[in-house]
C-alpha cells in the first residue's frame, strides 16, 4: 500500500463522517440519546469492517467512517461492532 492509496482511504474516511452526520441531523431530531439501534448505520458498519480486510479497503474505510461520524450520542454502538468485525476477521485472517 502506497502513500497514495492511504490519503485516499483517509480522505474516504472523512468523507463517511461527513455523510454520517448528514444522516443523522436528517433522521434525528432530538440531540439526544434514543435507545435504538439504527440498522443502517449497523449494516454499513460491519460491510465496512469487512471490506477492510479486502483489496477494497478503502470502500470498507467510508463504510465504516458513516456510523462514527453520526451526531453525539447517536452510532457508536454501531461503530463498535463494525470495529469488532473487522478486528476479529483481520485476526482469523492473519492467523
Amino acid at each position: 500500500m502506497g502513500l497514495f492509496e492511504l490519503n485516499l482511504a483517509i480522505i474516504l474516511f472523512i468523507i463517511g463522517n461527513f455523510i454520517g452526520l448528514e444522516y443523522s441531523y436528517r433522521k434525528y431530531s432530538s440531540p439526544y440519546v434514543e435507545k435504538k439501534i439504527d440498522k443502517i448505520a449497523l449494516a454499513l458498519a460491519i460491510l465496512g469492517g469487512i471490506l477492510i480486510n479486502s483489496p477494497l479497503y478503502m470502500l470498507g474505510c467510508l463504510l465504516i467512517g458513516f456510523p462514527l461520524g453520526m451526531r453525539p450520542g447517536y452510532g457508536r454502538v454501531e461503530f463498535a461492532v463494525g470495529l469488532i468485525v473487522a478486528l476479529l476477521l483481520y485476526l482469523v485472517l492473519r492467523w
